[in-house]
């Protein structure tokens, strides 16, 4: 006859209670580190600029559309102010002003959508290397633009001519990228696209740089090609060739306005 099992011992449920759930769910969390780990050149380029901007907006008596004094002060590109070799910072700190909330808003999230996947790909000093040449590129072609083309100096400034050097880095990556081509074809395809938004809306809005967007465009191209990353397959040949003809073109530039003069 079979067994009564009704009168068999149940066995105890484990019960979590809530400072057990919630040491579990502490644990599971990743810090902020480890969450950022592929974007953090991105951040600390977005909070530096965040930060000038706030010094920008003080100066200009706590407002956030930036005057022209304040930006020319703070180091904006104005051909005219660059006169000698203690004035090329000038080639730099362009890459970190902006004119208004906007502006900067406008460039923050450029630079944030695209951040982590170049980090990703060519790591943190590669990445950083592309937003500086991206960015002087840009400010040069713009210098160049005010000095041999006329129609008079122009005043300017933003981050926008590194994030055109980040979309073009972007665009490129389907290309020369060595692995998952396919993956970033399709990254390649959608930012084309962006590119060409951005590109019409440069020529289409008064008051946009064409020159130092198209710079810095250049810029990014010119860094893809120069960038020693291990996961872009570009010959070394052709990355230090890249890399003369690029410094070569500066410092024509440069020395053609007897900047390099001390």
């Amino acid at each position: 006859m079979p067994e009564d099992q009704s009168s068999a011992p149940i066995p105890a449920r484990n019960v979590i209670d809530d400072e057990q759930l919630k040491r579990m769910m502490k644990q599971n969390q990743r810090g902020f580190l480890q969450r950022n780990r592929f974007r953090m050149v991105t951040l600390c380029l977005i909070a530096f600029n965040v930060a000038v901007f706030a010094v920008e907006a003080v100066l200009s008596g706590f407002r956030v559309n930036i005057s022209t004094r304040v930006l020319v002060e703070m180091g904006a590109m104005y051909a005219p102010w660059v006169q000698s070799a203690a004035d090329l910072y000038r080639f730099v700190t362009p890459m970190f002003l902006h004119m208004d909330l906007m502006h900067l808003g406008f460039n923050m999230v450029a630079l944030y959508s695209v951040g982590e996947v170049l980090e990703r790909v060519l790591g943190k000093g590669n990445f950083l290397a592309l937003y500086f040449v991206g960015g002087i590129t840009g400010n040069a072609v713009s210098y160049a633009a005010d000095v041999f083309l006329g129609g008079g100096a122009t005043v300017s400034a933003g981050a926008s001519t590194s994030v055109f050097g980040l979309f073009v880095a972007v665009a490129l990556l389907g290309l020369l990228h060595k692995g998952n081509r396919s993956v970033f074809a399709q990254y390649s395809k959608s930012m084309l696209t962006i590119i060409a938004v951005n590109v019409a809306y440069t020529f289409l809005v008064p008051g946009i740089s064409v020159s130092g967007h198209l710079g810095g465009a250049l810029g990014g191209l010119v860094a893809m090609f120069m960038l020693p990353s291990k996961n872009l397959r570009v010959p070394n040949a052709v990355r230090v060739a890249t890399a003369v003809l690029w410094v070569a073109a500066l410092g024509y530039l440069l020395a053609s306005q007897g900047l390099l003069a001390l």
